[in-house]
């Protein structure tokens, strides 16, 4: 039977005694009580669960641990100084982790780093985005097989993208132009309809195929305007947001850095703090 509940690790040694909460229980234990709302918020229920059993069985739990913890407590008094050591160093690591996590939630909004920023980052390592797979640029068009829209297509081959998608509006051709950088995957979709390999055209190699619907003739153009092979550097606007999420975790890190450094300035300018 799948688990369908996280037990959270508690502290077991710095309870200490605890009047009885007025908000709904789960379990006791001596002195001890699990309220429901502590008990819902260290675990997952799934949709449709039966939330009163599961809260049922974590309470079991519960109480087994408290049980077993008391047991190795009275067991190992030698260890007992150790163990509270432990519990207080592990305390204090949960609330930094929680605080540090909290302020860069915060931060990622006010952190937006310029185009210009991402830029200089970008030319400054341009061996760290290199391709490690290939991009392509691309269009293609499927349109009637005859003499005029053939010379039609070889002077819109020579043409830019936009000029080829207005193209491909005001005559109602069925096709695309690909000005952003794609994967090999998306070439393969268009490969079931020509024999030459798509992938191994040329720049601005171009690829055609026969069809006939309908009694009428069509002609199927593929041409590759774009080729980024493996080991090249990959251009900027396909790595844009890569960069902006380095510089965001980078500014981060420097600012929570700053803020501890500040925080234990802090510290050892109170009288009552000492490093001896």
């Amino acid at each position: 039977m799948k688990k369908c509940l996280i037990v959270s690790f508690v502290s077991l040694f710095s309870q200490g005694c605890r009047k009885v909460p007025s908000e709904p229980l789960v379990a006791q234990y001596k002195d001890r009580y699990l309220t429901r709302a502590e008990a819902l918020s260290r675990m997952v229920i799934p949709a449709g669960a039966d939330t009163a059993f599961i809260l049922h069985s974590y309470g079991a739990e519960w109480i087994k641990q408290q049980a077993l913890a008391d047991t190795a407590y009275a067991l190992l008094p030698r260890l007992r100084n150790q163990i509270e050591a432990q519990v207080q160093e592990y305390r204090a690591k949960l609330l930094i982790a929680h605080l540090s996590r909290l302020l860069a939630e915060r931060a990622v909004g006010y952190i937006l780093p310029f185009d210009s920023a991402l830029r200089h980052q970008y030319e400054e390592n341009p061996q760290a985005f290199r391709a490690i797979q290939p991009f392509y640029q691309c269009r293609w068009v499927k349109l009637p097989n005859t003499w005029l829209t053939r010379r039609e297509l070889a002077q819109k081959l020579v043409q830019p993208d936009s000029v080829w998608r207005q193209w491909l509006r005001e005559r109602g051709y069925k096709g695309e132009a690909h000005s952003d950088w794609v994967p090999k995957s998306q070439i393969d979709s268009l490969q079931m309809f020509f024999t030459t390999p798509l992938t191994g055209l040329p720049l601005r190699g171009v690829a055609q195929a026969s069809q006939v619907e309908g009694g009428q003739a069509y002609l199927l153009v593929f041409q590759l305007t774009g080729l980024i092979l493996p080991g090249q550097t990959l251009p900027f606007e396909l790595v844009r947001e890569r960069l902006r999420t380095i510089l965001i975790q980078q500014r981060i890190h420097e600012w929570l850095s700053a803020f501890e450094d500040s925080i234990y300035r802090q510290a050892l300018a109170r009288p009552d703090v000492h490093l001896y």
